[in-house]
């Protein structure tokens, strides 16, 4: 596995790609206009990450930002993961947890100052809850 951080043009184009190709894991009647919304956002305020197989092929896409947008970004210690998507067939506990920490420690080495992880846990098709967990990074 190879994370790739968004900086090229041609890096920008294969997570919208994905993104497009990949919405309906957010919610089987994700509307385009607010998967484009979305994606607008996500470029423009976002750091982007792309997870790549031996042979080059994005299988997962994450967004990240240093700070909360609540607290209008200012506290850099903590990481946001805004979004996060993976292919079905990579979708089981072992590639969750292995690409979960190898995203955490590519995070650490461009961002050493960060201490906290934050993300949403969505709960897909019957409960709407949102949850957020926050991970105490020692």
């Amino acid at each position: 596995m190879e994370i790739v951080q968004c900086k090229t043009d041609k890096d920008y184009e294969k997570f919208a790609v994905f993104f497009l190709q990949n919405r309906n894991i957010f919610d089987d009647m994700y509307p385009i206009l607010d998967t484009l919304g979305s994606l607008y956002v996500m470029i423009e305020e976002t750091n982007l990450l792309l997870f790549q197989n031996t042979q080059q092929e994005v299988f997962a896409a994450a967004s990240y930002t240093l700070g909360v947008r609540e607290d209008q970004f200012k506290n850099k210690h903590i990481v946001f993961i805004d979004c996060a998507l993976l292919k079905k067939e990579y979708q089981n506990s072992r590639s969750f947890v292995k690409g979960f920490l190898q995203m955490l420690k590519h995070i650490l080495e461009e961002h050493p100052e960060v201490k906290e992880v934050q993300f949403y846990a969505y709960r897909h098709h019957g409960i709407f809850t949102v949850y957020i967990k926050s991970l105490p990074l020692l």
